[in-house]
């Protein structure tokens, strides 16, 4: 079951996004429960009010009170909600880095199409997958397993990788280049010796990113242009 939300002021948008996500559903066997809110407002006090973890949130940027970005800060920094996949939609293509922080998984413009609708929710339902999957490891004599999503980075240091997660560090003996080759595509190498989770970063600057933690990496210089380029990809993906 998919828990979807749209939160947008034109009713007529949102009962025309609404049907076309059901008819996703049917035709994928994908069953899921629609809520629809036309005030940035009224969907900030529900989540408050019920502590409700939406899978998915269709956000209007361009709300009449509180903006959509103020909705997705909201969730992402008050509620430190990251699971929530955030597909903003507008009529205006001129956002870019006021998107950062609140790291939408998508972006849609109005008028809406149906394949372009489609083609989201496949991706959402890959991402869903791919972050329910679990990084094991082996070490001081036992295997362990850890959920990716717990995951803020991996670090290495004379063979040694240390797993920083949301509660706490692992160590155990291994090399990166090989973690690399098989962890999801929201893991982004920035430094030999630095693998982070895109989902856990707090703020970003040309030669460092700062996590949710606190903790501020370094990207080093051979990396820059690769990590500048794929958050890009993630703060702003328009489909054709």
């Amino acid at each position: 079951m998919f828990c979807i939300g749209i939160c947008d002021d034109d009713e007529g948008l949102c009962g025309e996004l609404e049907k076309m996500l059901y008819d996703y559903g049917k035709e994928n066997k994908l069953q899921m429960n629609i809520d629809i809110w036309y005030q940035g407002e009224s969907l900030c006090r529900f989540l408050r009010e019920n502590k409700k973890i939406l899978d998915v949130l269709f956000l209007d940027i361009e709300l009449l009170t509180t903006n959509g970005i103020e909705v997705g800060r909201f969730i992402r920094e008050e509620q430190e909600n990251m699971e929530t996949a955030i597909v903003y939609i507008s009529a205006n293509s001129s956002y870019a880095m006021d998107l950062f922080r609140v790291q939408p998984t998508d972006f849609l413009i109005k008028p809406l199409d149906k394949i372009k609708v489609g083609n989201v929710m496949n991706r959402i339902q890959k991402i869903s997958e791919v972050r329910k999957g679990i990084f094991e490891y082996f070490g001081s004599g036992y295997y362990f397993k850890v959920l990716y999503k717990d995951i803020l980075y991996f670090s290495s240091q004379n063979k040694k990788v240390h797993l920083v997660l949301k509660d706490g560090q692992k160590e155990f003996n291994g090399k990166l280049k090989e973690i690399a080759k098989k962890i999801p595509g929201n893991f982004i190498q920035i430094h030999q010796s630095y693998l982070i989770n895109f989902d856990y970063i707090e703020e970003c600057s040309y030669e460092s990113v700062k996590m949710k933690n606190g903790d501020t990496i370094p990207i080093s210089q051979p990396y820059r242009k690769s990590v500048r380029t794929q958050l890009a990809e993630r703060v702003w993906r328009e489909r054709e």
